[in-house]
C-alpha cells in the first residue's frame, strides 16, 4: 500500500542495464523534513539508501532488491535531552508482478514482496521509507 505521493521517491525501471550494479541515493533536506513529519519524529538528520537489483533465480521474471539504509533519527527532545537512534539496516525485497506473486505464493511466504506492473517500475525510495519506519517504531 504505497502512498500516492512519497516523501522520498526514487522510481527505477528494472531493465538489463540496471541489474547487478550498485547504486546509492540520499534524501535531500526537504525529503528529510517530509519524512520526519510523516513518521511524527522530531528530525531525521540523514538517510542513505544503497541497493542493487538482481534476477531471482527460482522465479522466472522476478527480481530481488538487496538494499541497506543508514539514518540518524531524533525521535524527540525533552528538557534539552534528545532521544536519537542510528539506523543501519539491511533488507531484501522480491520484486514481481501480481500474477507471479499469486502463482508462487508458497515460495514467497518468507519474503517481503513489492508488486510492479508491466512497465517494471518500482519506487525503491518508498520501500526504503517503509523500512525506515519499521526501524523507528520497532
Amino acid at each position: 500500500m504505497t502512498p500516492k505521493c512519497s516523501e522520498f521517491s526514487r522510481v527505477i525501471e528494472i531493465k538489463e542495464t540496471l541489474l547487478d550494479r550498485k547504486f546509492e541515493t540520499k534524501a535531500n533536506s526537504d525529503e528529510l523534513v517530509a519524512l520526519a513529519e510523516r513518521f511524527d519524529v522530531h528530525k531525521i538528520e540523514n538517510l542513505t539508501l544503497d541497493y542493487f537489483v538482481t534476477e531471482k533465480q527460482d522465479i522466472l521474471g522476478a527480481y530481488t532488491l538487496i538494499a541497506s539504509i543508514k539514518s540518524k533519527v531524533i525521535k524527540f527532545i525533552v528538557e534539552d535531552r534528545e532521544e536519537s537512534m542510528e539506523i543501519d539496516e539491511k533488507f531484501d525485497v522480491v520484486l514481481l508482478t501480481e500474477d507471479m506473486a499469486r502463482n508462487n505464493f508458497e515460495e514467497l511466504r518468507e519474503f517481503d514482496v513489492e508488486v510492479f506492473n508491466e512497465d517494471k517500475r518500482v519506487d525503491v525510495g518508498e520501500i526504503a521509507s517503509q523500512y525506515l519506519s519499521l526501524c523507528i517504531f520497532m
